[in-house]
């Protein structure tokens, strides 16, 4: 018996993913190529069918899907907007694609198809309710119930990071205030650890950065911590205990039974996760709690790609 096989694409910013993937989430065969954030999109869109064609199992495939960060119609396949990638506006990816390759065309948002990919690789298909959280430069996620993505009456649902966990606190990209985002998205940590820094010192820091201090990122914290650095790992518990009161809201609200955390600022757990179990065991309910399985994603590059190949089974 022949195995299915499907294509994912993943349309990011700086690198983009193309895979052969099969029904199991196991990648068969991959390229990855730097993003032309200069080129119309139609092109970008030819040349990475151009490179998928070349794997040997192409003409296998019997879907195509495709995750893009930004305001993507599934139903319709459109991206509306991406925030990486100024040219992408009212782009028709399904029917562009749909035109090059004559296959099923998928088109979903980064968040989602990272859900999906989650799903697969980190719950290996056995969970039946999932959120996955994508700690990146911003806050997203996705929300998989009864074994099934869901996008909510307009789409929308699993914007997760736009959750308010402090009324008055600092202003956030979607013009709300207080957001989690503004707590633990790479850019506003950084500008927190500039702040924070004003009252704070550390050697350790400004040595890292000569006391520039705008080359702070959370890789460089999470380097600082590592050499033992004191104010670095405080800073990394203020991150777990807002991550945990916010997990905690998600615990009592969608009851699952696994999240998945996943993205850049994930690599530094072992900084910042006892901290959030321990706010987890003070707030979400205890039946809920023990329920949930939290997971720190050993899949994160190839979430996007795998869950974009997968959007057919959804």
């Amino acid at each position: 018996m022949l195995e299915n096989l499907y294509l994912g694409i993943d349309i990011g910013g700086t690198l983009i993913k193309v895979a052969i993937v099969n029904s199991k989430g196991v990648i068969f065969e991959e390229s990855v190529i730097s993003t032309d954030v200069n080129a119309k999109p139609a092109d970008i869109l030819k040349s990475i069918i151009n490179i998928a064609k070349k794997f040997k199992d192409y003409s296998k495939i019997k879907s195509i899907g495709v995750g893009i960060a930004g305001d993507v119609c599934f139903g319709t396949g459109v991206v509306r907007f991406s925030p990486n990638l100024k040219k992408w506006k009212n782009v028709k990816v399904r029917d562009i694609l749909t035109s090059l390759t004559q296959k099923k065309v998928y088109v979903d948002n980064d968040a989602n198809t990272a859900s999906i990919g989650a799903f697969w690789l980190d719950a290996k298909g056995k969970s039946t309710d999932l959120v996955c959280i994508t700690l990146g430069t911003g806050v997203g996620g996705g929300l998989i119930f009864d074994k099934k993505l869901y996008r909510g009456i307009s789409g929308t649902a699993g914007e997760v990071g736009h959750i308010t966990i402090d009324a008055y606190g600092k202003k956030c990209n979607c013009g709300n205030r207080g957001c989690i985002e503004t707590f633990v998205g790479a850019k506003h940590l950084s500008k927190f650890v500039q702040d924070y820094l004003k009252d704070n010192n550390s050697k350790m820091i400004d040595k890292l950065t000569n006391k520039n201090y705008k080359l702070i990122t959370p890789r460089l914290l999470t380097q600082a911590a590592k050499k033992g650095d004191k104010v670095s790992k405080e800073i990394w518990k203020i991150v777990g205990q807002k991550l945990g009161i916010f997990l905690s809201i998600i615990i009592n609200f969608a009851n699952p039974d696994t999240v998945v955390l996943c993205g850049g600022i994930s690599h530094a757990k072992e900084y910042f996760m006892k901290y959030v179990v321990k706010e987890i065991q003070t707030r979400a309910f205890k039946s809920a709690t023990k329920a949930c399985k939290i997971i720190v994603s050993e899949a994160t590059h190839n979430l996007g790609v795998v869950g974009a190949a997968m959007l057919s089974r959804q």
